[in-house]
């Protein structure tokens, strides 16, 4: 079963927020394809969204140092 879904906001990291057809809303971000959070709130979105962005942060840091 196909859910729609239709385009909220997006953040200039590149965190996508949509909201699907019973409310919620669904994050990706295009450093992380293919992963995906569900959220009931549009304040839990842009909390997914800011910890996704601090974990890509350390990775790269990590990589470098």
């Amino acid at each position: 079963m196909a859910t729609e879904l239709s385009f909220v906001n997006s953040t200039g990291s590149g965190c996508q927020i949509f909201r699907d057809r019973l409310g919620c809303y669904v994050v990706s971000h295009e450093l992380r394809p293919g992963e995906r959070a569900m959220r009931p709130t549009l304040a839990g979105a842009y909390a997914a969204c800011q910890g996704w962005e601090s974990r890509s942060q350390s990775e790269a840091a990590s990589r470098v140092g």
